[in-house]
């Protein structure tokens, strides 16, 4: 049978070049066109990888062969019908969990960064070879490919994929390996790490059993296609993303987001955001990897696809990663309601939320979402976060008629994954319909997604036993806690310290700094003739009476300039949540115990 394989070696760690060999026998005497994916599946912005290739060349056993670029990342192959061997390398430094990057402690590499399509054989076997790296006898290898061979798991060898598509699904994790595994619904699941320093990584894999057990218990049971799944953790001094694949996720995380084994007890906002990750990837496994938009089902990686549903799979998904860590018992419901209020905030706080509607931020989330410039928090609304959102929204509507979102879930599942149809664009509403019986809720829905407005929030969290109030924000970083003592003053503009001042990255339309004329890229220097400095700016502030007009002084691209600032109270767009019916509020979030609820009071 006809098959295309790849061979991966790496010479030299320190140069970042993955030298990739692939062979294949040519079905037909025509020319043959070779190609790298522009994008990878479930990051929606064209990435240009074969920007990344340095040099190529092909020959079969008769001696060279011409190979001739036809655009930016493809090559047309003239052959002599025998089989063919196409060398290339690739630059492979880019910290992401979406390309390829080698250095001497780590090899990440993804094969839709890397691996060539051979036009008229994507639908063949495909299999890869990754050759052990020289000067590194410690590292290892995993990925969720299948072993050709019987042989030790993390053992270099080679790996086979049914076809090219799975292929490139599939990331590979080089280094020296930490490794732990658990068994969940029959199913063997590995967490590998690379980097990891200093780590509780037992105490992971006990928090994230019942977390990711929730999700099983969700949709029913693991999706039959799948016999093992994999947490490939890449570890590292600064970082932090994820991208779902086929029976792995790529994770990327910051060392310090893993617990700390001195301190078994704690439970850090940076290690309950890594869980949350690890939890919002596994969701994707039936949410993204199976049931997704019908325009996903075949993938066209040369160009864009485009569809309107982003914020139903990737904003249903940001509501359930967090919700399972407070149903599995990893936090207690303040702790949740503290992480939701955030969401809320982040949302609410910007302009875009009246602005742009979800339906848009799906659809134009290659040019707009991925490439966010300075205008993004007047523009761009999240379609993960205000996703997140209207399902909460629609799940304390649906209780409210003694259904819920759950129950939703499981019968899109069945139509949309297990069916293998995937949804259309009116597909989700009609299973909203068709499940809630009630098409007013549906049209209802609809308008949350189609039209940018806020969110009935006060009224659907008043609905699961919570109680929404708001409060003005202290700083761009102050997103959740308690009202301060003194009113905080408005600003509106985000900014960060460097050794001149304040730069401002961002100005919300309407606010008190686009009233008083600052734009993004300048740099406040005084307050009132006091230096500023990102510790003091909202004390000073807070010094002045509500009304006053306070004089900044500020650089803008080296010209020295004054301003006022006119001071009045800091709109209320940060949230504070509360439980005030208990019964509601249990049914929702599954607490069912004293230790797990420590204070049904507690305001978040």
């Amino acid at each position: 049978m006809d098959k295309v394989a790849f061979h991966f070696s790496i010479a030299d760690v320190t140069s970042h070049y993955l030298d990739v060999t692939l062979s294949f026998t040519p079905a037909a005497l025509e020319p043959v066109l070779l190609s790298m994916p522009a994008w990878i599946p479930g990051s929606y912005l064209i990435r240009n990888f074969a920007r990344h290739v340095v040099a190529i060349a092909a020959s079969d056993r008769q001696g060279p062969l011409t190979v001739q670029a036809t655009d930016k990342h493809s090559w047309q192959l003239t052959h002599r019908g025998l089989p063919v061997e196409v060398c290339y390398r690739v630059y492979a430094f880019d910290l992401s969990v979406r390309a390829c990057y080698i250095n001497d402690e780590v090899a990440v590499i993804n094969p839709a960064a890397c691996c060539l399509a051979v036009e008229g054989l994507t639908g063949v076997p495909h299999t890869v070879l990754m050759s052990p790296v020289a000067g590194k006898a410690q590292w290892r290898c995993a990925t969720g490919l299948q072993r050709a061979v019987a042989t030790d798991l993390f053992a270099f060898g080679t790996y086979q994929a049914d076809d090219y598509l799975q292929l490139i699904d599939s990331p590979l994790l080089l280094g020296e390996l930490a490794v732990r595994s658990f068994e969940l619904d029959g199913i063997t699941h590995y967490q590998v790490y690379a980097g990891a320093l200093l780590a509780d990584l037992d105490r992971v894999a006990r928090d994230l059993q019942p977390v990711l057990a929730k999700h099983i218990g969700l949709f029913g049971a693991l999706p039959v296609d799948l016999t093992e799944y994999w947490f490939l953790n890449w570890v590292v001094d600064n970082g932090y993303g994820g991208l779902e694949h086929h029976n792995s996720t790529l994770l990327l995380l910051s060392r310090y987001d893993l617990p700390n084994p001195q301190q078994p007890e704690e439970l850090s906002d940076d290690y309950q955001n890594y869980l949350a990750l690890c939890s919002h990837e596994y969701f994707h496994t039936w949410w993204v990897k199976r049931a997704k938009p019908t325009s996903f089902l075949q993938y066209q990686l040369q160009a864009e696809q485009y569809t309107s549903q982003l914020w139903l799979y990737e904003g249903f998904t940001s509501y359930y990663d967090d919700l399972a860590l407070v149903r599995a018992g990893v936090i207690n419901p303040e702790q949740y309601l503290t992480t939701l209020s955030k969401t809320i905030s982040r949302v609410s706080r910007a302009p875009s939320n009246n602005s742009q509607s979800l339906a848009d931020s799906s659809f134009y989330a290659w040019t707009k979402f991925y490439q966010q410039d300075e205008n993004a928090i007047n523009a761009v609304v999240s379609y993960y976060a205000k996703g997140s959102l209207v399902a909460l929204c629609l799940d304390a509507e649906l209780r409210s008629r003694r259904l819920s979102l759950d129950g939703l879930m499981q019968q899109c599942w069945h139509a949309f994954g297990v069916s293998g149809l995937g949804s259309d664009e009116q597909g989700f509403w009609q299973q909203l319909t068709f499940y809630s019986n009630d098409p007013v809720l549906t049209d209802m829905v609809r308008r949350w997604v189609e039209h940018p407005e806020a969110l009935p929030l006060a009224n659907a969290l008043c609905k699961l036993g919570v109680q929404l109030d708001w409060r003005g924000a202290q700083s761009p970083q102050d997103l959740s806690g308690k009202a301060p003592v003194a009113l905080p003053r408005a600003f509106g503009a985000l900014y960060q310290s460097n050794d001149n001042g304040l730069q401002i990255s961002a100005v919300a339309q309407g606010s008190a700094a686009a009233a008083a004329g600052l734009m993004a890229g300048d740099v406040i220097i005084a307050v009132a003739g006091l230096k500023a400095t990102e510790k003091n700016f909202q004390a000073m502030l807070s010094r002045h009476p509500l009304g006053a007009k306070v004089s900044l002084h500020l650089f803008r691209q080296q010209r020295l300039l004054t301003t006022e600032l006119h001071l009045t109270a800091a709109p209320e767009v940060i949230a504070m949540l509360t439980i005030v019916q208990d019964e509601p509020a249990q049914a929702w979030l599954q607490y069912n115990n004293e230790k797990q609820m420590e204070d049904n009071n507690t305001t978040a």
